[in-house]
């Protein structure tokens, strides 16, 4: 059906909600059009908005009411921190106080055995960066020889499973250069199921090979 055949007798009338369609929504006559001609692009189109409209419609009133109830909740649950930790943080001054009146000896006890320990965790520190250091060069050097070793792999493996795709490339080519001229030889007369069409990628097994493929990618 030919787009000038179609008539469009109402949209002069209302240019403004026409613009305003167009711009929130994407809708225009010109996508119309092509879906009424046919248009796989344009039909998928307006199928995948339906779509999405449906599940707007259905899920929103959820989403909403959910998140509403999430906000809220998080609200209340921060606003009762606050007045925990404002009572905890008083009673904590009040028992740290208490506990600084009687605790200067005790303290001059604990700063000896802080730094006995600090000595000692600075030596184990400087042994375990040595050992570190060495197994770091160690597993790079493994890592690094097993990633050159999957890197060949990948390469030969990609190699060997893109000739069903680069096949399908040309088989596609061949075919569209044949319906061309099918179509400029034959014209309302043309039938496109008398020319063959190869399907190198979609063969069964080709597609098993690609999902067993994927696994190892």
């Amino acid at each position: 059906m030919k787009a000038k055949y179609v008539r469009d007798h109402v949209s002069g009338y209302g240019k403004n909600i026409k613009k305003a369609t167009a711009e929130k929504f994407g809708v225009n006559n010109a996508l119309i059009i092509k879906a009424v001609n046919g248009d796989e692009k344009a039909l998928k189109e307006i199928g995948d908005m339906g779509k999405v409209g449906e599940r707007l419609v259905t899920a929103m009133p959820l989403i909403r009411d959910n998140l509403k109830a999430y906000i809220e909740g998080i609200g209340e649950y921060n606003e009762a921190l606050a007045d925990i930790y404002k009572t905890g943080g008083t009673e904590a001054a009040k028992i740290d106080k208490a506990g600084g009146d009687v605790s200067l000896e005790n303290t001059k006890y604990l700063n000896k055995i802080e730094e006995y320990k600090a000595s000692l965790f600075a030596k184990l520190e400087s042994e375990n960066q040595r050992h570190d250091d060495a197994m770091d060069v160690i597993e790079l050097q493994a890592w690094i020889d097993a990633q050159l070793k999957t890197v060949d792999a990948q390469a030969n493996l990609e190699n060997i499973s893109n000739k069903p795709f680069l096949a399908q490339m040309k088989a596609d080519e061949d075919y569209e250069n044949k319906k061309m001229k099918h179509l400029l030889e034959n014209s309302s007369d043309s039938d496109l199921s008398l020319i063959p069409k190869k399907h190198y990628s979609t063969n069964p097994v080709i597609k098993f090979w690609n999902e067993v493929r994927d696994i190892f990618r």
